[in-house]
């Protein structure tokens, strides 16, 4: 498990102002006492009025009465080196008051770098606590007066193969079956890390490597450069390319751009490529390592910048190094949390499809839901068919997908094979109790609920008019209707006030605040999908629309859909088919479409502008890798599309947005389905995912029908592209094919429960229960203001001044 500190990864760089005088000299009364200490959010103690944190460092306090001069030494920035692990060296200061030592409360803004005793005492000293590195801002309260001082903390390690850490350990498979088990090893695949490297010549080759040692030269498959990571991830796959195809070794280097974070590692080949007997071609980053890397990078450094995280790789053949190559990765200073769920197709979670796949084994489909911080999935909605006595189904009545879930995490609705159409049955299911399957509602609506937009705690939904695909009939009507599902999970029709009569809206969603919607406008031609992206105002007192505006009109021979919000409103992520499958009316991600992620800012004159950076283009020109089958490269046979593939790439292979609702370290983040190669892990053709044409059980033949994360700014001009590079989505199933993920809050937790941030809680708070205790939710706050994560109505609520309220919630406001 990760170590999550949620309050404080936004405070790192306060207190510009620590080395200029030896004292300072303020006036106070002669009765204070010079205690207050200062909160995690810089407010100082009871009877100090200020709650903001300031940019000059400290918050000078007193009345004009007598004159002391309080200093607090060394005063400059002093720098640590602390090897992982270690407590020492330490740091010590000195408070002094007229030239005595004077006593003073102490306190930091970042415990997970160092500790310092509160005190009152003259002295206090640093102590790191050698899992993160970094700038620790100090804040002393003597008498009358507070002021800041700032260590850097350096932290440094180096390692040769797995150490025995628990979290390495289960990135180290023992058996092959566990290369292709749920979310594959340590919930990204590959083969795990490698042993111990000793031979003398490898590690000469490593530290001094000569070159490439073959043609193509060393290059990187994936992660991309320049990807945007949050922290609390998994570590992903580093996976390579290069002429040997093969390697005895490889060294992986790790560092912040400040040199507050290095660590290197060398590794041989993994222990379970001597059962496989495949090449050494990839390999994760140890997953402790990678904690403490992205704990440390993404803060900001001494010059108020943003520390990136930098990997070189190194690799060795046969005594001949080749590198180092490297990439640049920013690190958001925030942890994404709630849940996805996605369609898993070809899960072997359940069995509940009558078509077995292409070696014989029998398959389901489902719902499956990855927490935040896991390395693989668990079943969420679908169960076993009747099963005949070779244990295959028999019917596919337990077949629960095409879903959506309400942004606050509470309910999900799903379709079932059944009903009137054919696939006309809906489910209502309840996200908040322990039996998730045991809380559903046969919906007595039939053909109308499939892909419905719900408000965020899931008590209306607007219905949508398009059918998941031209052979999934889900809805029986034409048009759009409004439905109540509170105070009871029985829907009851309402009246669909503010919309134009008998408009079809298509693939509906509703802004994380419910305040908009946005529809695709398919009115009069539902089987069609040939219309522009409208967005409505939504008053959720009157459960009335207004204001309807046409946002995006699809170009010639193109369809546009799947419209969702930023998490700030301010604009529109969608999709752009820029090629339609060899089967459907309607937008897919099956048998050949190829589609684009676009986005279009919100306001007077909108313009939609193509995320190039995320679908795989820099400068005009594809980062992503190629291969011969149909990756870039054409000529591959492909069970599903007759199309042919001569100038296309991955970078059309992306569909079906969702956005998490909350901003988290900066950015909004999207998730999307891609059909492009995931590395040389997944590398089959693209649209290879209905089970009946391959062997769901084989890695070799896994579809890369997958889901993909990307950071989004949400501070730039309307007119840029306002994305990054994608990162697969760890923990998702490895062998199926997954899509339409909704990246949703999980239900509310109250008052007295465990929490890691303040969205998490009902009542918007998560605090330390008790001096130094466990966080748990409340209801209140000891703080003047809100952090990071926690509640707001306006702007003005949060500690940071600096600060947006988004979605209730304060949070950094842009990423550059």
């Amino acid at each position: 498990m990760t170590t999550r500190l949620p309050h404080l990864l936004l405070l790192a760089a306060l207190g510009a102002g620590c080395g200029s005088t030896t004292t300072e000299t303020s006036t106070f009364d002669g009765g204070s006492d010079g205690s207050g200490g200062s909160d995690r959010d810089g407010t100082t103690g009871p009877g100090h009025d200020s709650g903001k944190i300031g940019k000059d460092g400290g918050v000078k306090l007193g009345s004009p009465d007598v004159a002391v001069a309080f200093a607090v030494t060394p005063t400059s920035l002093q720098t640590l080196t602390v090897k992982v692990g270690a407590s020492s060296p330490t740091e010590t200061y000195k408070a002094t008051a007229n030239g005595g030592p004077a006593n003073a409360t102490w306190s930091v803004d970042r415990p997970d770098i160092g500790t310092i005793a509160p005190g009152p005492a003259s002295t206090g000293v640093l102590v790191p606590t050698g899992t993160t590195g970094g700038i620790v801002t100090l804040t002393v309260a003597g008498p009358g007066q507070t002021l800041t001082r700032q260590v850097l903390v350096k932290l440094t390690a180096t390692q040769s193969g797995p150490n025995a850490s628990a979290a390495e350990m289960a990135q180290v498979p023992t058996t092959v079956a566990q290369l292709s088990a749920l979310g594959g090893v340590g919930g990204v695949g590959g083969e795990g890390l490698g042993v111990a490297v000793t031979d003398p010549a490898a590690l000469a080759a490593l530290a001094n490597p000569t070159g490439d040692a073959g043609s193509p030269g060393l290059t990187f498959l994936y992660p991309y450069d320049k990807t945007v990571w949050p922290r609390g991830m998994i570590a992903p796959l580093l996976m390579w390319s290069w002429g040997p195809g093969d390697a005895d070794a490889i060294q992986i280097e790790l560092a912040t751009g400040s040199g507050s974070f290095s660590w290197t590692g060398t590794f041989g080949r993994p222990a379970i490529l001597s059962m496989t007997g495949g090449p050494y071609i990839r390999s994760p980053i140890p997953q402790d390592v990678w904690d403490m890397a992205t704990n440390t990078a993404g803060a900001l450094t001494t010059a108020g910048k943003p520390d990136p995280l930098i990997v070189k790789l190194t690799v060795e053949k046969g005594g001949v190094g080749a590198g180092p190559i490297t990439e640049t990765w920013p690190v958001a200073p925030g942890r994404l949390t709630g849940t996805v769920y996605y369609n898993s197709y070809g899960t072997h979670f359940v069995k509940n499809w009558v078509n077995a796949d292409g070696a014989g084994n029998a398959v389901g489909a489902a719902i499956l839901g990855i927490a935040s911080g896991a390395t693989a999935p668990t079943l969420v909605v679908g169960q076993n068919s009747p099963l005949n006595a070779s244990g295959f189904p028999t019917d596919d009545t337990g077949c629960r997908v095409c879903h959506v879930v309400s942004s606050h995490g509470r309910w999900l609705l799903t379709q079932s094979e059944q009903g009137n159409p054919g696939d006309g049955q809906s489910y209502l299911y309840d996200l908040s109790q322990t039996n998730v399957q045991g809380s559903a509602l046969a919906i007595a609506q039939q053909g109308v609920f499939g892909w419905a937009a719900m408000v965020g705690d899931g008590s209306y939904a607007l219905t949508n008019s398009i059918d998941p695909s031209s052979t999934n009939p889900a809805l029986g009507g034409t048009t759009s209707s409004f439905w109540q599902f509170a105070p009871t999970p029985a829907a009851s029709a309402g009246t669909l006030n503010g919309l134009p009569a008998g408009v079809a809206a298509g693939y509906p969603s509703y802004a994380p605040d419910d305040k908009q919607v946005a529809y695709v406008d398919v009115t009069g031609q539902t089987t069609n999908v040939d219309g522009p992206i409208n967005t409505a105002q939504y008053d959720v007192a009157t459960q009335t629309f207004s204001n309807v505006q046409t946002v995006a009109m699809p170009a010639t021979g193109q369809r546009i859909g799947y419209p969702v919000f930023l998490p700030d409103d301010s604009g529109l992520i969608f999709e752009t088919e820029v090629r339609s499958s060899n089967e459907d009316s309607v937008m897919v991600t099956r048998n050949g479409a190829r589609s684009e992620l676009w986005w279009v800012k919100l306001g007077a004159t909108p313009t939609p502008v193509r995320l190039d950076v995320l679908n795989g283009n820099s400068g005009g020109t594809s980062y992503l890798p190629t291969n011969a089958n149909n990756h870039g490269t054409s000529g591959a046979s492909d069970p599903e599309s007759s199309y042919s593939e001569v100038g296309f790439d991955d970078t059309t292979l992306n569909y079906e947005p969702t956005v998490l609702p909350l901003v988290a370290g900066g950015y909004a983040w999207v998730v999307f389905t891609s059909r492009r190669l995931y590395g040389n892990q997944l590398t089959a053709v693209p649209w290879l995912s209905w089970p009946p044409d391959y062997d769901t059980t084989s890695l070799a033949q896994a579809t890369v029908k997958k889901l993909w994360v990307a950071a989004i700014d949400l501070s730039d001009p309307a007119s840029s592209d306002i994305s990054h590079p994608a990162f697969y989505l760890p923990a998702q199933e490895i062998l199926a094919g997954n899509s339409r993920g909704f990246w949703v809050l999980d239900p509310c937790e109250p008052d007295g429960q465990s929490c890691q941030t303040g969205d998490q809680c009902c009542n918007g708070y998560c605090e330390a229960n008790g001096d130094g205790g466990a966080l748990i939710c409340s209801s209140t706050t000891p703080h003047s203001c809100s952090l990071v994560q926690e509640k707001c109505t306006t702007a003005g609520n949060c500690c940071d001044t600096s600060n947006i309220c988004a979605d209730g919630f304060c949070a950094i406001p842009g990423s550059k």
